[in-house]
Formats: C-alpha cells, sequence, structure tokens
C-alpha cells in the first residue's frame, strides 16, 4: 500500500506517522501469531513507558521552579477561600431556614428562596414486602447477589456456561524488539 502526501516522500511519510498508522489500515484478517502480538504490544508498552518517564521529568522540573511553588500557594488560598464560602453558605441556610420558621417567608432575601419538599420516612422491610405484593416493578433484582448463588444453584432458568478471558503480563521487556 503507497501513501502520498504532497510535500512528503513515502520514507518521510512512514518516518513522521510511525508503524503505528499504517497497522490499522488494512482490513485483511489478521494472521500474525500470539508471538507476533506480543512484540508489538512489549513495543507499545515500551513507548508508552517512555512517553510516562518524559511527563515525569517534566513534572518534576515544574515542581522544582518557582511557578510551582506560587501554584501550590494560590491552591492553599484556595481551599481557605472555598471553606470560608461553605461556612457562609451554610449561614445563610440557617438564617434563611430560622426566618421561614418564623413567619413562613419563603424569600427571606433576594437572593434567597426556601423550597418546601415532601420527604417520606418508612420502614424498608414493610416497603419491600408491599412492593412484592402491589408493585413488582418497584423491586430490583441484586444482579450479584443473584448470580452467587445462581452459580451453586439449580435454577431451570439459568444456563451455566464458561467463557475464556485473556490476562496479559505487565512486564513485557524480555519480548520488547
Amino acid at each position: 500500500m503507497t501513501y502520498e502526501i504532497e510535500g512528503l516522500t513515502g520514507a518521510e511519510h512512514a518516518e513522521f506517522f510511525g508503524p503505528e498508522w499504517y497497522d490499522d489500515e488494512t482490513e485483511e484478517e489478521d494472521t500474525r501469531s500470539v508471538d507476533e502480538l506480543i512484540r508489538r504490544l512489549a513495543y507499545d508498552r515500551k513507548v508508552e513507558a517512555e512517553y510516562r518517564q518524559e511527563i515525569a521529568e517534566i513534572e518534576a522540573e515544574i515542581a522544582a521552579s518557582s511557578m510551582a511553588k506560587r501554584l501550590e500557594r494560590a491552591r492553599e488560598l484556595l481551599r481557605v477561600a472555598q471553606a470560608d464560602v461553605a461556612d457562609s453558605e451554610e449561614d445563610v441556610r440557617k438564617a434563611a431556614l430560622e426566618a421561614y420558621q418564623a413567619d413562613g417567608s419563603k424569600k427571606p432575601h433576594p437572593a434567597v428562596t426556601v423550597k418546601v419538599y415532601t420527604v417520606l420516612d418508612y420502614n424498608p422491610a414493610q416497603a419491600l414486602d408491599y412492593a412484592r405484593q402491589h408493585l413488582p416493578r418497584a423491586v430490583k433484582l441484586d444482579k450479584r447477589m443473584f448470580e452467587k448463588v445462581a452459580k451453586v444453584a439449580d435454577f431451570p432458568f439459568v444456563d451455566i456456561t464458561t467463557e475464556p478471558r485473556v490476562t496479559i503480563a505487565r512486564d513485557l521487556t524480555k519480548y520488547e524488539v
């Protein structure tokens, strides 16, 4: 397959875009062996590790700079300001609720509104019993618990099969090309 881009020779294109660019272009069935694929994965992980290392070095350089100290100070000041905002908001909420309880005012200030919500308090066990009898759509299956039991129970409506799943070793350095 040839790739023509104005101003780039095939070799320059390959050098600029790298081998990864070409690998994804084929629609043919992949006939590479697992060994070849492991070598490719090892290469990709090595490149990824190199970029992670480069980022770590840049971050270390930034951390040692005066800008990092300014940034940390600004972050600390932001944390203090956020705590002050939270305290002030809580004070406003408390005062607004006190005003509402005193005179029923839902608008104790132009910037504050008191909304009244309906809150239900009930026994969950009783609610579940009722839902099973009268509201079956309200009862939700705990899938994790059911599957744990279904693995050992003999339910006629459950088919138990096996499914192969692949794990790949983290360290592939011995396969690098």
